[in-house]
């Protein structure tokens, strides 16, 4: 039979019962006992307690009571079979052993749960039944957002790591948006489309950018002169307008002079005289 959790009375019953087995088994002569000897004495005793109990309460219910008398249990031990005249003499045998008696286990308490402060008590118009007041805690006003950071320096590498990140945004949506040129040609690899470059359009005035204030960016009224062509010629570069598709067979000259076309130098022949 399973003896229960430790802290259970079930458990403390059968550790009682097992000392006394324990004892009676030393009046007897034994010196030593397995363990499975013992539990076998130990269910065999239980079972005539319960045995003894329950015809007990058999006696009892039949008197029409609630409660056993000392009656009804020698009743009962006379239906099982034990002699009860020889109860005192065992009682009072020279070879009894004596052991100490079991200790009380304490149960472990419940938890107490957690409770910050005392609570308010009910004013008198207000009615007992009604539920008591909350915590006190739970009056602390707390902010749910985090204070901005006025600090100088992290102001700084704040505004500073938004400048460069809209600088890439910006320069990439120029990539993909208008032209840019490769610094390899036959390059198509997915790498070559990471780094291009944009092509630079050349104004037909661009000292006129330093000349004006920062906030007159257009400078379409204050053109003189003859209206603009399809292609204009400046400095000798032809600048196509956007939009405008150019073939990929024709070399295009472009301002960047890291990208222009190697120029091989002429071979001077021999028997040449130079004047």
């Amino acid at each position: 039979m399973a003896s229960g959790p430790p802290h259970s009375p079930r458990s403390a019953r059968r550790k009682a019962m097992k000392v006394a087995v324990s004892g009676l088994c030393c009046e007897v002569g034994f010196q030593a006992a397995d363990e499975n000897a013992i539990e076998t004495l130990l269910e065999m005793m239980q079972s005539y307690v319960c045995e003894l109990g329950r015809s007990a309460k058999a006696y009892t219910e039949l008197a029409c009571r609630t409660e056993s008398m000392l009656t009804d249990v020698v009743m009962a031990m006379v239906e099982m079979g034990c002699d009860v005249q020889s109860l005192p003499h065992y009682a009072k045998r020279d070879n009894r052993k004596a052991f100490m008696p079991p200790v009380h286990s304490h149960q472990p308490g419940t938890p107490r749960v957690l409770q910050a402060g005392k609570r308010e008590n009910h004013p008198t118009h207000v009615p007992d039944y009604l539920p008591p007041f909350p915590d006190p805690h739970t009056y602390v006003r707390t902010e749910t957002h985090k204070q901005p950071t006025n600090d100088y320096q992290t102001l700084r590498e704040k505004a500073a790591n938004q400048k460069r990140d809209i600088e890439r945004a910006t320069s990439k949506f120029m990539a993909k948006t208008g032209e840019t040129q490769k610094i390899f040609k036959d390059d198509i690899t997915k790498e070559s489309q990471e780094f291009l470059l944009i092509s630079p359009r050349p104004q037909k005035m661009p000292y006129l950018d330093a000349l004006l204030p920062k906030y007159h960016h257009d400078v379409d009224g204050l053109e003189i002169g003859k209206e603009t062509t399809p292609k204009e010629q400046i400095s000798g570069v032809n600048v196509p307008l956007p939009g405008t598709v150019i073939p990929t067979d024709t070399e295009v000259i472009t301002d960047n002079p890291y990208l222009r076309p190697i120029k091989m130098p002429r071979l001077k022949k021999k028997g040449a005289k130079l004047f």
